[in-house]
């Protein structure tokens, strides 16, 4: 989908399209972290953004559906959080941050993608990717069904080069109390996960 598709989606959807926190497995590799800078890449209507500003994080949050900003920043927090209209292909931060989160973002590049977001990352920063695997369209759960843009862990983990430490790279079952829908959804999903830390 397109940004113009994006927004005529979160314009029909009175308010907002995601669950109002981010992902269970996001919330626990960020809860200990100490709050510094954060980049929460395809913020969508800033559920993680706002999650992480609410813990003392300066976050930027980035996307490039305007409709989805503009639901963002009206929300509780909103203020706390600089939002950005930008394209990850051609966006850069003006310095270097302590967190890098991305949240299903499918894109026909996910590899070198993910390879230039984790740039954003400084050394002891942390990077964290979570998306749907190829694998949760035979589960059945909800997402994307083309295979093309999907990840796994082997496609994650071959964007990082030597200078980030891999903490975890895997497939994860997320259950239906841990929606990324608004509404909810009815069967679980399967997700891959990069939690990453830059050493070089």
């Amino acid at each position: 989908m397109d940004a113009a598709q994006w927004d005529e989606r979160y314009r029909a959807s009175a308010g907002g399209v995601w669950a109002s926190e981010p992902p269970a497995v996001v919330r626990e590799i960020a809860a200990p972290l100490t709050p510094g800078t954060a980049i929460d890449v395809a913020t969508g209507d800033g559920r993680t953004a706002l999650w992480l500003a609410a813990r003392g994080w300066d976050v930027t949050g980035v996307d490039f559906s305007a409709e989805a900003l503009a639901i963002a920043a009206d929300r509780l927090g909103g203020d706390a959080v600089s939002w950005v209209r930008a394209d990850v292909h051609a966006w850069e931060p003006v310095a270097s941050v302590d967190l890098v989160v991305s949240c299903y973002l499918h894109l026909n590049d996910n590899a070198a993608a993910i390879a230039r977001i984790a740039e954003w990352v400084t050394v002891g920063g942390t990077l964290v990717v979570v998306g749907h695997d190829v694998e949760n369209i035979a589960a059945g759960g909800h997402g994307p069904s083309d295979p093309a843009i999907l990840y796994t862990p082997e496609l994650l983990r071959g964007a990082l080069g030597d200078r980030f430490r891999l903490e975890r790279c895997e497939r994860l079952t997320r259950d239906t109390a841990d929606a990324e829908l608004r509404g909810g959804h009815a069967h679980p999903a399967i997700d891959t996960l990069l939690h990453a830390v830059r050493v070089g």
